[in-house]
Order: C-alpha cells, then sequence, then structure tokens
C-alpha cells in the first residue's frame, strides 16, 4: 500500500501538465498537491516500515524505534508535516482576505487543544489529572517567575519587531504578503478578542508543543511542527515563528510550561494590541 501510494502520487503529481480534462487551473494546483502529498505519505509509511529507515528516523527524533506507540507519534508528525506543506503551496498564490474571529473561536480552540495534550501524555490511561498536568510542565507560577515572563515576552516583541522591520525593508513584497489574512473580531470588543486569542493561543499552543511534545521529541522538531500551523505566513514568517519556538523551548526547557503559557499570552497580547512600527 505505501508502494502503491508513492508510485501513484509520484506519477500523478509529475503529470500534471498533461491533465488537459482539468481546465481549471485551480483545481489542477489542487489535484498536483493531492497527489505529491499522497506520493509523500507513501514514502513516510514505507520509512516506518523499514526497520533500519524507521530506527534512523525516530532517533532523529528522540523516540523508541521499537515502541509501537513511538511509531505512532512519528507518523502523525511526519502526516501533519505533510498536510501543512500541502494547505501551504495552495495558499501560496491566495491574494488573502479578513479572518472573522468570533466569541466561541478561541474557546473552542483552547478547549481541543488542552485535551489532546492532556490525552498524549496518558491522561485517563496512565496518568491522573494531577500527574498530567506535571507531565505537561504545569506548576505553580510565583510573582517574580511572573515578572521574568512578562520581561521575556518584552524581548519577544522587541525581537520580532526589529526582524520584521529588517524583512519589510529587505523583502518588501514578501512583507507585503506577511498580513494578507488579517484577524477581524466579529462580535467582541477588539481589546476583548485580543485577550482570548492570546489567552487561547497562549496556554493551548504551549500545552501542545512545549508541554507534551517538547520533552519527547526535543526543541527542534516540536518548534518546526509549531512554525509548521502557521501555514498563512510567507518562508521568513515561517523562519521567525521557528526561532520564537525554539526561544519557548529554552524557556521550558529552564522554567516550566506555565512560565513559557504566560510569556506566550503577554507576547501575542502585544503583537495585538500595540500600534505597528
Amino acid at each position: 500500500a505505501a508502494a502503491g501510494a508513492l508510485v501513484a502520487g509520484t506519477a500523478l503529481g509529475a503529470a500534471r501538465g498533461e491533465w488537459l480534462w482539468l481546465e481549471d487551473a485551480d483545481l489542477a494546483t489542487l489535484a498536483a498537491v493531492v497527489a505529491w502529498g499522497l506520493s509523500a505519505a507513501g514514502a513516510l509509511v514505507a520509512a516506518l516500515l523499514l526497520r533500519p529507515l524507521r530506527a534512523g528516523l525516530l532517533r532523529l527524533l528522540g523516540l523508541e524505534p521499537g515502541s509501537a506507540v513511538h511509531v505512532t507519534v512519528a507518523g502523525l508528525y511526519g502526516l501533519t508535516l505533510i498536510v501543512m506543506a500541502a494547505a501551504y503551496v495552495l495558499l501560496a498564490d491566495e491574494p488573502g482576505a479578513t479572518v472573522f474571529l468570533y466569541l466561541t473561536d478561541p474557546l473552542i480552540a483552547l478547549l481541543s487543544d488542552v485535551p489532546l495534550a492532556l490525552a498524549g501524555v496518558g491522561w485517563l490511561l496512565a496518568r491522573d489529572f494531577r500527574s498530567s498536568l506535571a507531565r505537561l510542565g504545569f506548576a505553580p507560577l510565583g510573582l517574580a517567575q511572573a515578572g521574568w515572563a512578562a520581561a521575556a515576552a518584552a524581548g519577544f516583541v522587541v525581537a520580532v519587531g526589529g526582524l520584521d522591520v529588517l524583512e519589510a525593508w529587505l523583502l518588501p513584497e514578501v512583507h507585503a504578503r506577511e498580513g494578507r489574512f488579517p484577524l477581524e473580531f466579529a462580535d467582541v470588543p477588539p481589546w476583548v478578542g485580543a485577550l482570548l486569542v492570546s489567552l487561547a493561543a497562549g496556554v493551548g499552543e504551549e500545552a501542545v508543543f512545549r508541554g507534551a511534545l517538547q520533552p519527547r521529541i526535543g526543541i527542534v522538531a516540536s518548534s518546526l511542527l509549531f512554525a509548521a500551523v502557521h501555514i498563512q505566513y510567507q518562508v521568513p514568517g515561517l523562519i521567525l515563528i521557528f526561532l520564537v519556538g525554539a526561544g519557548l523551548g529554552v524557556l521550558r526547557a529552564r522554567t516550566s510550561t506555565t512560565f513559557t503559557a504566560l510569556t506566550h499570552v503577554l507576547y501575542d497580547l502585544g503583537a495585538f494590541l500595540l500600534p505597528e512600527v
């Protein structure tokens, strides 16, 4: 099955220009992306089935090749990257549009990400709620630590702002496309929406990426996945998000997920509420 998907996907993707029956260019692009995605998925499954390749791939992620759970994690990791890459290609030529956010959107995101992170560390199967939170790295935060988290958030805001200005100077056309999917709050005041989105992203994303994934697959791999899910940005923006994820990863390794969640929330608030440079 893996070999069939690899061969069929590659053949169909390479033959995109011969699909005369697909007169719509967007449809042809979609078909090609699906075909190459099928090929990549087939290659991934084949790599996981072949013992030498599986061992190398899983050790690269810090996983145990002999564990069925770890093989599943590696497969899901690879499939997520493939899906995100395909979505990025499909969005590449889109002119952009305003994304309307409603009050329920950040709540749904938070109520999806946190249970996902808890389930990923064995809640209700191998751990109770308290030990699951401990495994995710959530711990009480003192006032001094909260102050340091605020300082770290301010540092991220300054660093990202500086790199954003640099991109605008060096790559003005690319930079102009970074904001082609602006957010607009549909049914709440902007400051309320910014607070809710910041809380949902800060707590939910940190639970998943720095809490559940990083201790298992490391800072680099978890930061790569963190960047990959932000497909609305251009390549420089994705690199910047990777660097932010890696910076949060270093903070998580030295402190706690509570610390990085607060840093993330405050950083997002700053990005939403501070005027653009």
